[in-house]
Parts: structure tokens; sequence; C-alpha cells
């Protein structure tokens, strides 16, 4: 049943691969998830491992951005699968995403399988993990999604190691926890450890399952170690608020599908509290029926609190030790507990149904047999039919409506003998239901195809820049030493596509001592995001803008157009312009002497100055831990100079200048990385010999639940 999904999965999610692509994820995924992965994958086709990104905020590092996924498995079969094109295609990381949902099935089905008799029932509860409202609103954000997809394998160990009574089986906890640190958002990690420890003390596996999460640590060190670098110089700010907003009524996102609606029918996204979490009639029928039965699992209600813990602050608690932790507010989001949530309501859907399935006095009359899936069959046709004309479905409380039809058909069907035709009305009708209401949603998805939009620019490897003509991009690229200030045209985290930089951007891991540099000339208009007065020509030089990207019917066109210190680039023909200034200064300076560029490639400078008396040379490429400066080959001390760059002495006469960024936790990370692998593999080897304890058998036709009170071994 569990192989199914994989299909099942990509029928969820049909229209946005080929051949029948209509529309493609857009938001965080596109603009900025996307143009991390392209340049992280060009860095490699060139021969260069990707430590430092030059493109935004005059240089970040690269290996020390978490959200980059660059140490995570599956990237990597993303970039090989792409190899032989010269730009990462954006379908490609759409079916990646699309695959982790079916991982998240197939691992939930898996996990609830070793606790619950029925498959049926644990393929339901793997299906409200895996297509229920928090999955599919999170597919925009890839890391996030990608992290979550492994919650299942953890908890699936730790269920192991509890019934078997040995400590194996949390290799699983171990390897999930830095699958999820690797991926690219650690609030979900924080979350995982936060569920996953609360599940092991309810299964009475509490130490063991906390030994694997500290081990997961040196495993996923190659990521951790670039990441603590780079957040030494990160801006503070406070990540953990008050708690969720929106009410009662944002709970009911949980049992009404389209209170809120938000189809592209509507073309509206809704406000932050208006949002699409439903769990699913299923889950629903489970629910009510271990309500009925006073039945309702420890672990789910003990998941479900800790989350409300998070989600409530009580007194102010949780933001009180947030703000005075570091590590904690770096890494503590209360949204992203609505994910231990999810894991809470496929326990609740898998133990429900497998109960209800197992209590149940069956239908066996000859008419039930029949008309009940033709009914469920009908429904599903009506569901289909009205999300295929754009999702106008009930909205408010006369969704409830639907919901109502819905969970009738659901228990009705599993009131029948399983048989073939109950059982696969019963399995449509849960997928219907989450694909017509879960992908319908604007939030998710818009028109239009990204490769086919920009076939032939960088973005796949051609030669354009959209929007500007392909001789003034040109112009542009053949001097990387120079910046572009964005008036108007694509983000500044487009510019990776394209290998242009930009003092501007957006990114989390924006350095104080920039932000600081930056409120010299200019206030940021959010947290992240500042423009460049072009008018400004003192923060043009400090930040070695030369080049001016607006639109042609804009403001700040017709202002720059009548400035003589700018000059327009021909041909101007394309809907974005470029205007150049004149007076603009490279990204070095030597004012003691005479300097040229010799070598310019990200992480790499060198070149060659001539001087009588020597002096300073300065370098506008942020000043990190990582980058090294050498004379003649000989290593010279780097300091700030500008509030957040490099300057190094340069002495008299002609001498050779370089400096390069080399990041000594990615180096010092990836050997403890292997070292801590190397020693998984060993024990695992070495344990699979071990004789284990037999599992507890479990009683018939009731799920399984543990009685002993001693805790199971750990490592």
């Amino acid at each position: 049943m569990a192989l199914l999904s994989l299909p099942a999965t990509y029928l969820f999610f049909f229209e946005y691969l080929p051949p029948l692509k209509r529309v493609h994820f857009f938001s965080d995924i596109e603009g900025y998830h996307y143009p991390l992965l392209n340049y992280a994958f060009k860095s490699l086709r060139d021969g260069r491992f990707p430590e430092w990104d030059p493109t935004i905020y005059c240089g970040l590092s690269f290996a020390g951005n978490v959200q980059a996924g660059l140490f995570y498995p599956p990237n990597w079969l993303l970039f090989a699968s792409n190899w032989h094109r010269s730009g990462l295609r954006f379908t490609a990381i759409e079916a990646l995403l699309i695959l982790h949902f079916w991982l998240a099935f197939l691992l939930a089905f898996l996990w609830l399988g070793s606790r619950i008799r029925s498959q049926l029932a644990a393929a339901a509860g793997a299906a409200v993990f895996a297509f229920a409202g928090y999955a599919v609103s999170e597919a925009q954000h890839f890391g996030v999604l990608c992290g979550f997809a492994w919650f299942p394998l953890g908890l699936w160990g730790i269920e192991e190691a509890s019934a078997e009574r040995r400590w194996r089986p949390l290799w699983k906890v171990a390897v999930a926890s830095a699958l999820i640190l690797m991926a690219g958002y650690p609030p979900a990690w924080f979350v995982f450890c936060v569920a996953a420890c609360v599940y092991a003390i309810c299964r009475q596996c509490f130490p063991g399952a906390a030994i694997a999460v500290v081990f997961s640590l040196p495993l996923a060190a190659v990521q951790i170690l670039p990441s603590l670098e780079a957040s030494s110089l990160k801006l503070p700010e406070k990540a953990y608020g008050a708690g969720l907003s929106g009410g009662a009524f944002f709970y009911l996102s949980y049992l009404l599908p389209n209170y809120y609606d938000q189809s592209h029918r509507s073309g509206r996204v809704g406000e932050p509290h208006e949002q699409y979490l439903y769990i699913g009639a299923a889950a629903i029928v489970a629910l009510l029926w271990l309500l009925r039965r006073r039945r309702i699992p420890l672990d789910a209600l003990a998941i479900t609190a800790t989350s409300l813990l998070f989600f409530l602050n009580p007194a102010r608690v949780i933001e009180w030790i947030a703000d005075r932790t570091p590590l904690v507010n770096n890494v503590c989001r209360e949204w992203n507990f609505l994910a231990a949530v999810a894991l809470a309501a496929a326990i609740i859907a898998a133990v429900g149904l497998d109960d209800l399935l197992t209590a149940r006095k069956p239908w066996l009359n000859r008419w039930a047999g029949w008309s009940i899936p033709a009914l469920g069959l009908l429904w599903c046709l009506r569901q289909w039919l009205v999300w295929r004309a754009g999702g106008g479905f009930a909205t408010g409380w006369w969704t409830l409506g639907e919901v109502a039809v819905t969970a009738a058909l659901v228990l009705a069907l599993l009131r029948l003998p399983q048989r073939a035709t109950s059982t696969a009305a019963l399995i449509l009708l849960i997928w219907v239901e989450y694909k017509v209401y879960g992908t319908s949603r604007r939030f998710n998805s818009i028109a239009g195809d990204v490769d086919r939009n920009f076939a032939g620019d960088a973005r796949v490897g051609g030669p354009d820049f959209k929007g500007v003509d392909p001789a003034v991009y040109s112009e542009m690229r053949t001097h990387p030493e120079y910046r572009i200030a964005l008036e108007q045209g694509p983000h500044g985290t487009d510019l990776r596509h394209y290998g242009l930089t930009t003092p501007q951007g957006f990114d989390p891991f924006l350095p104080a001592q920039y932000f600081e540099a930056v409120a010299r000339f200019t206030d940021f208009e959010t947290n992240r995001i500042f423009r460049i007065p072009p008018s400004n020509t003192a923060m043009l030089e400090a930040f070695a803008v030369r080049y001016v990207l607006t639109s042609a019917d804009s403001e700040s066109q017709k202002e720059l157009s009548a400035d003589p210190r700018f000059r327009l680039l021909e041909p101007a023909k394309s809907y974005f312009q470029v205007f150049e200034y004149r007076d603009a200064k490279p990204a070095f300076r030597f004012d003691a002497g005479q300097a040229a560029r010799v070598r310019w490639l990200p992480g790499e400078r060198m070149f060659r100055i001539r001087s009588e008396t020597g002096g300073e040379f300065h370098l506008l490429e942020q000043f990190f831990p990582g980058w090294r400066a050498y004379v003649d080959g000989r290593q010279v001390p780097v300091t700030r100079v500008g509030t957040a760059f490099q300057g190094i002495p340069a002495p008299a006469g002609e001498h050779w200048i370089e400096f390069r960024f080399r990041s000594a936790g990615l180096r010092a990370g990836g050997a403890i990385s292997a070292a801590a692998l190397l020693s998984l593999l060993v024990f695992l080897y070495a344990s699979g010999s071990a004789p284990g304890r037999r599992p507890r058998p479990r009683p018939p036709g009731r799920p399984y639940e543990s009685t002993r009170t001693d805790s199971c071994p750990g490592p």
C-alpha cells in the first residue's frame, strides 16, 4: 500500500509537473531557495566548491548559509540529475519537493504500521501527516518541507527501540535529526527534538532517544560549524514572538477546509491568521471515535499539549527564555510547532481508525456493499469537478456541510467489510479531499512555468538576463568588480542566477556590521531590505556601485536621464534599463599607488599593485571569519575597515596581493561529520550481530500500547 503512494503523490501535484504542468510553486521556493540551489549547482559544475557568495550584501558565507542545503544529500541527487545542463531547472526542484511528500507518507506509514495492526489505518494516518494542511502550506518553504519529511523516521526508531527493548533502532533518530538539520531550516529541527523527546518519554525510551539526538550534532557538524561561524556576525533579531494570533478561528482551520477562501478563484491569499491547516475527514472521524471511547493516545495528547505551550506562550515564559538564550531564540519559532501537531493528528487518525475497524459491526447486506462505495465515488467526482472549475467550494460555516458529507461517507465505508471496492473508495475519498482543498490554495501556486518563462536566460544556462538587453548584460558581466543598485526589476537574490552582484539583498544572515555600514547612508525599509538612492553618490562609491537598474516608465528613470553623472547604456529598448554612474569606483581601493585586477572569482581576489610609499589596500568585500590575505605569497593580517570591509598593509614597490576565503568551520565540521558517520557505521555493524530481545506481542485487534515501566537502554 505504501508503494502506491508514489504515483498517488504525483497525481496529487500533477499540475506542477510535465506533461500537464499548469502552475508552479512560488514565493520563497522560487525567489529564495531556487537562486541558492542554482548558485551551488553552477559553482560545482564550474569546478568550484561554493564557500563564498558575493551576490548580495557585498558578500556572505555560502557554506554557512544553512538554508542553502549544501550538505543535504537529496540535493546532491538534484545536482547530479541536472549535470548535463548549464543551469538548474526549477521543475527539478519541484520534483524533489514532491518526492519529499511521498517520503513523508512512506516513513509515516512505516512508523504508524509499527504500532497498529491495520495497514489501511496506518495509510490514513500517514496521509494526514504528509498531505494535510501544514505540509501543503509549507510547500513554498523548501527546507522546512524537506526536514518535515524525516520526522517519522525518528519516531519510528523510538517506537522500535521501545518495542524491542534495545538501542540499535535509535540510529534512525540520529540520522533523522541530522538530515532535518542539513535540510536547511533549524527551527524545524528544534520542533523535532521537542516532539521526539516527548514521544520518547511517553514510550518510556527517553535516555536513549536523547543520546541519539545529541549524537546527530557531530553527524551534521559539516553544516553546523560553518553556520555558527556565519551567525557570529549576524544581526540579532527577535525570532520567537508572543505566540500565535487568530484566536479560536485560527484552530477552526484544522476542522474546516475552506473557512477562509484562498482558492485561485477568489484571487486572494488572506490575512496571516487565515491559514489552511485541514487534517481531513478521516482524522476527524478517528478523533470523534476516540473521544467517544475516551481512548485518546497519551503521546498524541502530550505532543499537542507541548505544542500549545509554545503556541500560547502562557505568562510569556517561553518568550522570556528565548530572549535570554541566543541559541533558543535563533531556532525557536512558534509557527513551526504546527509540525508537531501534524504528528499528533497522524497518531490519532491511525490509532482511531484502527480501533474503529477492530470494534466495528460490519454491514453485510448487498445494498450497502455496493451503494456506499458508489456514493463515495460520486462525491469524489463532484469535488473533482468543482476543483477543476477553480475551487468554488463552500466558505465559512457552510464548509461544515461538505466536511460532514465526507466524514459520513468515510465512517460508512469503514463500517463495511474490507473488500477491494470499499477500500479503494475509502482511499480515493481521502486522497481527493486533500487534493481538491490543498492544492487549490492560491498561496501555494500561481499560473505559469518558470523554466519556460525564462527559457534561454542564465537561469537555465542561457546568455540573457530577462528584461535586459543582451549587450548591456554582457557589459555588466565584464566588470565584476562593480555592483548594481536595484531600483526596479528582480530581487537581489535573483542575481545569483546571472552572475551579478549588489549591495542589496534579503537574507536572515545579514551581519550587524553591514547593517551599521548601510545605516550610515540610508534607512532600512524592513529588517533586511533597503534602497540605494541614486542621488546619494557617496553611498554609490562606498559600496562600489556602477550600474543602476530601473524600468523605462519609472520615476527614477526620468531623474537619472536628467542627471549628467549618469549615462543610459545602449541599446535601451528592453523593459529594464541600466544607467552607468560615470564616477564609479571599483570594489578595491589603493590610494597610495596603482592597483589592477588580475583574478576575480567568488572567494578569490588577486591584484597587482605598484606604489612608491606603500599604504593600505582595501577590499570592499565583507569582513568575515575565513578571509585570508597574502602579499607575494606571505600571509598578512586582515583588519576591518569602513565598518564592514577588509584592509591590509601593502608595502612599497610592485607586489601581488591575494585574498582567499576558506571556512575553518567547514573543514573542522567535515572532519567531525566523517568521523561520526564512520562511528555510526561501525556501531551498526557491531550491534547487528548482537542478539536482541523479541518484541512484545500486541493484543489481537488492539493497537499496541506500552505497559512497561522501565526505560529502554541507550547506546
